[in-house]
């Protein structure tokens, strides 16, 4: 289970206890596998050092995510009345609206950890302001996306617990084509399965009210949709608004999911995820490359993980964990 690493004053980072300095290996295989448990914990200190201040560089520039949020929010709110009036051109308002529909995941991202502010803390606001807005485009209530998210967190590659699991798939155009089928309705839709997970697994109040609420949010996308079709602007809504998050979930759940997990089978504290080379570069790939350390420290901003991660190598690499991609 996740819990919370007190580090000084400064509020905490999210990490996972390592067991590797309670006497068993911290990692199964490589040079980590024969480490006693004195070195372990010499490398743990070092690893949280450089979390600490990756995190704390974070804290300095957190407003940050906010303000693309709301930029970002109202360019893709314009783009509805730009295209209705024949000012910006559908095929450019598609590939705006994609663009910010993905990298809005990004943002909520950011605010699920609550990287941006914590509950009882004065920027709070702003956190929950800015992954709401963030997933509008998306159709997918922020309060799923959370509860869903860090329920992956605990439970990363496991078929029963781990809402993202029905994403695993042997490659690339496997997963396209499963990102593709789990957005269709029936029973072997990955909607099923998170509904299964939230109400067995999760099992809280909020898991129920978040189950609601997407239901809610999406019965109103809906009825949108088919009231500018109704007004005559099938074509404007549909290039602005359902296109783009048909386009934005696969993404999300091919890059974003099925790539930084596969192949869907280590569950351990530096097996679950990996560190790989995207074709597209660190930041096309919004620092997905080094999802580690983000499993490893959720509070480091997803943009800062690569410094963290090139900094904390030698510490990785010592443990016994693959980083010939980088």
């Amino acid at each position: 289970m996740t819990e919370q690493l007190r580090l000084g004053p400064v509020a905490a980072v999210e990490t996972t206890p390592d067991i590797g300095v309670r006497g068993a290996p911290a990692f199964p295989l490589g040079r980590g596998s024969g480490l006693d448990r004195h070195v372990l914990l010499d490398l743990q200190r070092q690893e949280r050092a450089i979390a600490r201040k990756y995190y704390e560089i974070g804290q300095m520039i957190r407003w940050k995510y906010v303000v693309a949020t709301l930029a970002g929010f109202g360019v893709w709110a314009s783009l509805f009345p730009l295209t209705m009036l024949d000012v910006v051109p559908l095929w450019a308002a598609l590939v705006v609206s994609y663009l910010i529909t993905t990298a809005g995941y990004i943002t909520a991202h950011e605010a699920m950890h609550s990287t941006i502010g914590r509950k009882g803390t004065k920027a709070w606001f702003w956190n929950e302001l800015t992954g709401q807005l963030s997933m509008i485009p998306l159709m997918f209530p922020f309060s799923i996306a959370r509860v869903t998210h860090l329920q992956h967190h605990r439970f990363p590659n496991d078929p029963v617990r781990d809402p993202d699991y029905p994403d695993s798939a042997p490659n690339l155009r496997a997963a396209l084509w499963k990102a593709w089928l789990n957005r269709q309705p029936g029973k072997t839709a990955q909607a099923h399965h998170i509904k299964r997970v939230l109400l067995e697994e999760v099992a809280t109040p909020e898991a129920k009210a978040a189950l609601k609420q997407t239901a809610l949010i999406q019965l109103a996308g809906t009825l949108f949709f088919i009231g500018m079709a109704l007004a005559g602007y099938a074509m404007e809504v549909a290039m602005v608004w359902w296109l783009p998050r048909w386009l934005g979930l696969i993404h999300t759940h091919v890059f974003f999911s099925w790539e930084t997990h596969y192949p869907h089978e280590g569950r351990g504290r530096y097996d679950n995820t990996r560190i790989f080379r995207s074709s597209v570069g660190s930041f096309l790939s919004m620092w997905i490359e080094f999802h580690l350390i983000h499993h490893l420290y959720p509070n480091i901003p997803m943009h800062l993980t690569k410094q963290a991660y090139f900094e904390m190598k030698p510490v990785l690499e010592a443990r016994g964990v693959d980083c010939s991609a980088h």
